[in-house]
């Protein structure tokens, strides 16, 4: 069904952002829209759900954009094979003209997504590579100067192991989301 279909590439533990294109027909809009809403809310009941956003077209007969995230790719088959889903998808039937796009997301990608953005495009590499040192690179020194007290007589291997830890939650769940904020404009532009 016009899928971009990663899911035996993906590790089954890997958090994954599903992009899906959907283009209602004209006269079915309000509908279109019904059953979508539906759709979403049934999918955030569903175990590592962590959350779903609607971009809806610019201009009258463009796709709509409907962006979820799920904790694991594990978590997301369970909710892409189950009956409710299958339910649902039927009730599209009849209701788009096409056939729905899908794409799903798993690496760094994902980092420089942000909450209703347009453009699904990842920045250049060179871009989120300088994004992602920088907050390496400051994060490091703060975990450092906060964690060594209290870590100091741990094993090294225990050290590192609660320090990329830290580290990395907090790049995942509050770093990246600030530094894609601040710096999107010069992220997306040529």
């Amino acid at each position: 069904m016009g899928q971009t279909n990663k899911s035996t590439e993906i590790d089954s533990d890997t958090p994954v952002t599903i992009i899906v294109k959907r283009r209602p027909k004209p006269d079915r809009v309000k509908e279109f829209e019904e059953v979508m809403s539906g759709t979403t809310k049934d999918a955030m009941k569903f175990k590592g759900h962590l959350g779903a956003n609607i971009i809806r077209p610019i201009k009258a007969g463009d796709y709509y954009r409907i962006v979820f995230k799920f904790d694991s790719m594990k978590n997301y088959l369970v909710w892409e094979g189950s009956e409710i889903r299958q339910q649902w998808m039927d009730r599209h039937i009849g209701l788009e003209l096409g056939e729905q796009e899908v794409e799903i997301l798993s690496g760094l990608e994902t980092w420089f997504t942000l909450e209703g953005e347009e453009a699904l495009v990842p920045p250049p590499k060179y871009k989120m590579m300088i994004i992602v040192w920088m907050s390496i690179f400051s994060l490091s020194l703060l975990i450092y100067y906060c964690l060594t007290p209290f870590i100091s007589k741990l094993h090294y291997i225990v050290q590192m192991a609660i320090t990329t830890l830290t580290l990395v939650s907090l790049m995942t769940y509050i770093v990246m989301p600030l530094m894609a904020k601040l710096f999107h404009r010069w992220l997306h532009c040529d």
